[in-house]
C-alpha cells in the first residue's frame, strides 16, 4: 500500500492515504480508550487499598490499646468482627450489594472479605469492579474487571 501511495500520482491514491488515516486513528481511539480503563482500574484499586489501610490502622490503635494491659492478642482479636467492619470502611451498608463511586465512573460488587492470620492480622477483599465503556459520549457496553486488594497489619 505505502508503494501505491509512492508510485501513483492519481486521484486514486488519497482513496488509499484516507483509508490508512481512518485506520491508524481509530486504532489511536482505542488505545487510549484502553489506556484510560486502565488507569481507572489502579486508581479504584489504590482507592480500595487506602480505606482497607486507614480501617486496619484504627483497629490495631484499639487492639494494641488492649494489648497493653497483657492480654494475648490471639484471644483478643475477633476475626469475624474484622472482615465485618471492612465492608463498612468500603461503604457498604448491611444489605448493599454495589457500591457507586462518587465520580460515577466505576461499580463496586459487593467483595467476599477473608479474614488474615499469621504474623499479625488482616484482610483480603476480593470483587468485580464495572466500568461502563465510553467512547465519544456514549456507552458500548460494561466491562467487569476482578480485582483482590489485600490490606494486613504485620506485628514487629
Amino acid at each position: 500500500m505505502i508503494n501505491v501511495l509512492k508510485n501513483n500520482k492519481g486521484e486514486a491514491t488519497y482513496i488509499y492515504l484516507c483509508i490508512l488515516v481512518l485506520v491508524l486513528s481509530m486504532l489511536l481511539s482505542v488505545l487510549i480508550l484502553y489506556m484510560g480503563l486502565c488507569s481507572q482500574v489502579e486508581i479504584q484499586k489504590r482507592d480500595v487499598k487506602h480505606k482497607l489501610d486507614g480501617y486496619l490502622s484504627e483497629v490495631a490503635t484499639e487492639e494494641f490499646n488492649s494489648l497493653k494491659q497483657g492480654e494475648s492478642y490471639e484471644s483478643h482479636i475477633d476475626y469475624d468482627a474484622l472482615g465485618a467492619g471492612a465492608f463498612e470502611a468500603l461503604g457498604f451498608a448491611p444489605g448493599d450489594s454495589e457500591y457507586a463511586y462518587e465520580n460515577g465512573n466505576c461499580i463496586m460488587t459487593r467483595p467476599t472479605v477473608t479474614p488474615l492470620r499469621g504474623d499479625g492480622f488482616g484482610v483480603k477483599v476480593e470483587y468485580d469492579a464495572i466500568f461502563a465503556v465510553k467512547w465519544n459520549g456514549k456507552a458500548f457496553a460494561n466491562l467487569t474487571i476482578p480485582v483482590t486488594v489485600t490490606g494486613y497489619y504485620k506485628f514487629k
